[in-house]
């Protein structure tokens, strides 16, 4: 007879995970290399120190392989250098929203989109190997990536971690800054130099930012973060380079290589929300903003400084000072990387249903550190947003109408919001539903929130087209054309918007006050605003 003890049905619960786990790992296979490379070069420094200019030198010469970035606008700066310097056609670009000649000799792509075998593998910001949410696909490559010739790119502080993974076949070659970098000291709002780039962690910090500097200074200036698609990016950085703009106000999206002539970055706070606290950055994060100060061939010098004067917004001076110190090589950019992150691939799983893959995944969530503690350098990356996806998929009664492979595709889309992931799958599942399309251009009507919202939209649709080819009745190309309209209209308002919008304005008494807040604390009863919480990326949205 049944038990009715929840206890009982629990523990029975645990013991048939336990038997599930059981035969899991009678199965499980660390992922490693079907054969070993020719040579394997890690490319380590400071920022501005040109180890991806040399890396990228092997490629060109070889003229066969794959550069693989963390962000999308790095792909593509990639894809424009290798265009430049090889035959028509020879290279391609491959992200999860853009393919353009997927199948050249070269290709440029976002990490998780590289391929596990070829000539040549240049593998940029090795250093995010180990971040919990995107270092498998770094974590991925140096486990299992089968190249011919391997060149790695990053902060100097993530030697462990290679020579844990390639042992005394790793050639080290040591990169020193081209620039000197110094410490500048404090800056006002009207004393903000030419040449600077501004950094704050937040949209509406950043907009705020840019509205004052321009009042106090009388510069021209710019914003970048990351709502703006790569078209309005790619616009504002243009308008710097050719000396349009006098100031960039941006988020930490410039400190992932991206090449400005700025000969002083400006730090106007130095923590952030990472999707779950306030936290302050680490001296490496710090150390790639600081760096973009003084770009050799671009500007000469360079120096950091903090932004005083501004309510809410606080900057560690003594941390922005070490940062200069790491990023010019004269002190180490953080504690040593030893480990990087791994997630099992479908066929690790071995589910062929989705209600095993659940199970399984399951057990992942619960037991993979366990299985993998003795691997010498690689540990398990968390799961919840796939068990997350999951859960929303079986709520919905789609568990059973789809694929296992249909699901593990939906479950590891870039995407954080559950109800999305269903919408998707019940196209996917009926194919003659269609998904609703991103708003037609009509670039007059929109306002700079409705174009970010119609960009992120027909990106992350165009990202889904890219993973279900004729689901939903999707046009990727269509969806691209859509994404620049609104990036267009963007840059057609984003002057206006920067000039006059309200943050950091008390909307009852006018007077300023943290850029994040509605109204002062005088005004709000001298009750401490906290910072909202952001929700989760929406469709397309990337780091």
């Amino acid at each position: 007879m049944a038990s009715d003890d929840p206890r009982s049905a629990r523990s029975a619960r645990r013991d048939a995970r336990a038997e599930a786990a059981a035969a899991f790992l009678g199965e499980f296979r660390f992922p490693e290399r079907s054969a070993p490379p020719d040579s394997v070069v890690a490319h380590l420094g400071p920022t501005n120190s040109g180890k991806s200019h040399d890396a990228l030198a092997l490629l060109a010469e070889v003229g066969a392989g794959v550069y693989a970035a963390p962000l999308r606008l790095l792909a593509r700066e990639g894809f424009d250098k290798l265009r430049a310097a090889l035959p028509e056609g020879k290279v391609g670009l491959l992200t999860g929203e853009e393919r353009i000649n997927p199948g050249a000799d070269v290709v440029c792509c976002t990490t998780e989109l590289a391929p596990l075998r070829g000539r040549v593998l240049v593998l940029d910001e090795v250093h995010w190997a180990d971040d919990r949410d995107r270092g498998w696909a770094w974590g991925r490559l140096l486990a299992a990536a089968s190249y011919r010739h391997i060149r790695l790119v990053g902060a100097t502080n993530v030697e462990p971690l290679l020579r844990a993974a390639y042992g005394d076949q790793l050639e080290v070659r040591q990169h020193r800054r081209l620039v000197p970098l110094t410490w500048g000291g404090t800056v006002e709002l009207a004393t903000v130099p030419t040449g600077s780039l501004v950094v704050a962690f937040s949209r509406k910090a950043v907009l705020a930012l840019g509205r004052d500097v321009a009042d106090r200074s009388g510069l021209r200036t710019g914003v970048l973060y990351g709502a703006l698609p790569p078209g309005a990016r790619r616009h504002e950085i243009e308008r710097f380079l050719v000396g349009e703009l006098d100031v960039l106000c941006v988020t930490d999206v410039i400190g992932h290589g991206i090449n400005l002539p700025a000969r002083t970055v400006v730090m106007a706070e130095t923590s952030k929300y990472d999707g779950q606290r306030r936290r302050p950055l680490h001296l490496w994060e710090l150390a790639q903003i600081v760096g973009r100060a003084g770009r050799y061939g671009l500007a000469e010098s360079g120096d950091a400084r903090v932004l005083r004067g501004v309510p809410g917004l606080d900057a560690n001076a003594s941390l922005v000072r070490q940062a200069v110190e790491a990023a010019d090589g004269s002190r180490a950019a953080g504690a040593s990387l030893r480990t990087a992150y791994v997630r099992p691939t479908l066929a690790d799983l071995g589910a062929t249903t989705g209600a095993e893959l659940r199970a399984v995944i399951e057990w992942w969530q619960d037991q993979a550190a366990e299985a993998l503690s003795g691997h010498p350098w690689l540990r398990a990356g968390p799961l919840d947003h796939v068990a997350d996806a999951l859960a929303a998929l079986a709520r919905a009664g789609l568990l059973a109408q789809l694929g296992v492979d249909e699901l593990w595709r939906l479950a590891t889309l870039p995407v954080e919001d559950p109800a999305w992931i269903v919408e998707v799958a019940q196209a996917v599942a009926e194919p003659h539903r269609q998904l609703r399309p991103a708003p037609r251009p009509d670039p007059a009507g929109w306002s700079l929130e409705d174009a970010e919202r119609v960009a992120a939209r027909s990106r992350g649709l165009a990202s889904l087209a890219n993973a279900f080819p004729g689901v939903g009745g999707l046009d990727r190309d269509d969806l691209l054309a859509t994404e620049e309209a609104a990036a267009k209209r963007i840059t057609s308002v984003l002057a206006h918007e920067v000039a006059s919008n309200r943050f950091g304005t008390c909307s009852s008494c006018g007077r300023p006050c943290p850029p994040y807040a509605v109204t002062c604390q005088r005004c709000s009863g001298h009750q401490r605003l906290p910072r909202p919480k952001r929700g989760g990326r929406g469709p397309g949205r990337r780091r």
